[in-house]
């Protein structure tokens, strides 16, 4: 596998735990989108955001359709979510028409929200999901 990074956009840090649990088990540095990185010539991009009221924030969107179209040769998407639902369809479909080929499973992963609802996620168990998520994906891209 060629050059693999992993993004992510977060409000509460829930986010950043999860891509960096990802990032060590591939063995690369998470990157929060407010950091300037160069994406382009990308072979595998995890693309990590939180879910807030339902919805991904605008400016992990806004990001995502800044990337270089047709440079990016395939992504994974991971989302914590005080509800662990998954509402990744925008995200995918802006990916896809970038000429990104988005891995069919997605990780999503409890977070919580102002420390009650699910309080104490992500913990060891979600963590290791997403390590898990990690390998699965890095398999499959090598194929």
């Amino acid at each position: 596998m060629g050059t693999v990074r992993v993004i992510y956009q977060t409000r509460s840090g829930h986010t950043r735990t999860v891509a960096e649990a990802i990032a060590d088990e591939i063995g690369v540095k998470a990157i929060d989108i407010n950091e300037p990185a160069s994406l382009a010539d990308t072979d595998l991009l995890f693309v990590g955001m939180g879910i807030y009221a339902g919805k991904v924030d605008q400016n992990l969107m806004d990001y995502l359709d800044q990337l270089p179209q047709n440079k990016i040769r395939g992504a994974a998407v991971f989302s914590t979510s005080a509800t662990a639902s998954d509402h990744m369809e925008l995200v995918i479909n802006l990916l896809e028409h970038k000429g990104i080929t988005v891995y069919p499973e997605h990780c999503c992963v409890k977070g919580q929200f102002m420390g009650i609802v699910s309080h104490g996620h992500p913990n060891d168990s979600d963590l290791r999901k997403a390590r898990r998520f990690a390998r699965e994906v890095l398999d499959c891209f090598q194929d």
